[in-house]
């Protein structure tokens, strides 16, 4: 086992996972535009490829000797730095996307002659191989935690690892698409809006919320209006320049006493807004006329 060849094995599938990824999470995730090795601390590397929006958790690729001391394996999954995050996450995901297993401080001690590399105190046996895991670790009074698959191949050539990246690729694939059929859990972690939201019973609110989050909807929506406020009519761009060139928000202008969980959203249901106007639509009737409204009071003489 060759320190060199294994810093590279990592380089490249790190470099062949993030090449379509951004593609494949449809804006789910910032993605890094280049591979920088860092010590894993399991005696190997790894590397962080992204991080969701909205939320602290990464998408990281490692090559370590965590499940088994002296032979390296690939992981690849999430990772927090505050458990309760990842916990969260994994929790909007399908029966068949669950951990099959868990681990926590009780199944890790130091490596043979390190004082800083762990591994597992019994390695980790075939069936849990390409399977999701949940591991939670404590370190200062914090509790930090994983959640991936390590994956069975031992990387001996070429096929191998372009094995690795498909099965990578796929795992993060069918993970964030499952988010995306939640659209409430896309935004994990982002402050409970209806707190700012009187006068109108909350489940009511979340749902509107939680529709509006509706992720390709909203995207649709908003280049059909060309990012412009539907009703104050700016842009961001206008105020901001390129910074604010796609930037703005998705409002749904079905009333909110109207809507229900069997309703399916169009884009017809959708306008675009800015953040100011966005805030005070919800902060009126909920009415049909809303909209109108509004513009009426921003125009008004």
């Amino acid at each position: 086992m060759s320190d060199v060849e294994d810093k590279e094995k990592l380089t490249i599938v790190a470099q062949d996972i993030l090449r379509p990824l951004p593609v494949k999470l449809r804006g789910l995730a910032n993605v890094r535009t280049e591979v920088k090795l860092k010590e894993s601390y399991t005696k190997g590397w790894r590397v962080e490829l992204g991080a969701l929006k909205h939320r602290n958790v990464r998408l990281e690729v490692w090559f370590c000797q965590y499940p088994k001391e002296g032979q390296r394996f690939f992981w690849y999954g999430f990772y927090a730095a505050q458990a309760e995050n990842l916990r969260a996450f994994i929790d909007c995901l399908p029966e068949t996307l669950r951990p099959v297993k868990q681990f926590s401080d009780l199944d890790l001690r130091l490596a043979n002659g390190s004082r800083q590399d762990y591994v597992m105190k019994r390695s980790l046996q075939k069936e849990y191989f390409n399977h999701p895991i949940y591991e939670e670790y404590r370190e200062s009074g914090q509790r930090y935690s994983y959640f991936g698959h390590f994956d069975s191949s031992l990387s001996e050539n070429s096929n191998a690892l372009a094995a690795i990246v498909g099965r990578a690729l796929s795992f993060f694939e069918e993970v964030l698409a499952s988010l995306r059929t939640t659209p409430a859990a896309v935004d994990l972690g982002a402050p409970d809006e209806s707190d700012v939201y009187t006068g109108i019973e909350r489940r009511v609110v979340k749902l509107h919320l939680s529709r509006e989050r509706s992720r390709d909807l909203a995207e649709r929506c908003k280049r059909r209006d060309n990012y412009r406020c539907r009703v104050c009519e700016m842009t961001f761009r206008e105020v901001y320049g390129d910074i604010g060139r796609t930037f703005a928000e998705a409002h749904h202008v079905i009333p909110l006493s109207r809507l229900s969980s069997t309703v399916e959203s169009s884009i017809e249901d959708l306008i675009t807004v800015c953040s100011n106007c966005h805030q005070m639509l919800h902060r009126l009737d909920g009415e049909a006329g809303d909209v109108p409204k509004l513009r009426r009071m921003i125009h008004r003489p």
